[in-house]
Formats: structure tokens, sequence, C-alpha cells
């Protein structure tokens, strides 16, 4: 399973969908373009899939963005976490309701998924998903 490096490259801005549907995998992938990142030993001499040695997400996300020199595309923070949808700063007066009251108090930026509505915003959870990806990130604050 490689639901928390799919979590990491989101984290990232990287494009990464995820699904644990197996072989079908593979014919979605072609009409997507997208390749196979997988554990599945019965998938790794398929052709368009890239296979992960290793169980740890940081070391694997370290290894993916290496192997298809991503590094310059990082775009922290700028994907919803949970559907991949790219986010849209929103001010938040448009999401007051939507978030708790003390967020609202302390916090000024916001993004908004267009297509699932969740919010975020740089409180504590951020932090904790920064320090996984900070050395990947130049000048990472």
């Amino acid at each position: 399973m490689l639901g928390k490096l799919c979590k990491l490259l989101r984290i990232c801005g990287i494009d990464a969908a995820y699904s644990n549907q197996g072989m079908a995998i593979l014919l979605e992938a072609r009409k997507q373009n997208r390749i196979v990142l997988t554990r599945n030993t019965r998938l790794q001499k398929k052709k368009e899939v890239f296979f992960m040695k290793t169980s740890d997400p940081v070391e694997q996300l370290e290894h993916i963005i290496s192997e298809f020199k991503l590094k310059n595309r990082i775009e922290p923070f700028s994907r919803c976490i949970e559907c991949n949808c790219k986010l849209k700063a929103v001010d938040k007066t448009l999401i007051r309701n939507n978030i708790p009251y003390f967020t609202y108090q302390h916090f000024d930026e916001f993004a908004l998924c267009p297509n699932c509505r969740r919010v975020f915003w740089k409180g504590s959870h951020y932090k904790k998903m920064l320090k996984d990806i900070r050395h990947l990130i130049p000048n990472a604050k």
C-alpha cells in the first residue's frame, strides 16, 4: 500500500492518483498517461510500473523525486491531499462557517479545494506535514 506516499506527493504539489485495484490500475494508468508506483510484486515486471523497494513513505518520496527529477516541480500545499485537485486561495470571509471559530480568528490565509470543498490553512498540522518534506524544498519555512 502506498497511500502515505500518495499523500506526501500531494503535499509536495505533485499530481498523484491512488488506487488499490491491482491489475486494473494498469489500464487506467495507460488511459491517463500515468506511471504506476507499487509494492505489489505481481506488478513489478509490467511496463509503465515503478516498483518501490522500501516501505518507508519518506524514503519512497525522496526516491520518486530523485528518479523522476521532480525537485523543480514541487509546489508545497498546492493540491488537496484528499482528492488531488489544485487548491484555490479563498478569502476567509467566504469560508467562515466551514472552519472552527478559533481558526477563523487566528489565521488569515486559506485554500479551498474546488472539488471536495475541503478547507486548508497553515495550522499545527501544516508544520507536521512540512517536517516530512522540508529537506526537499529549497528555502522552506
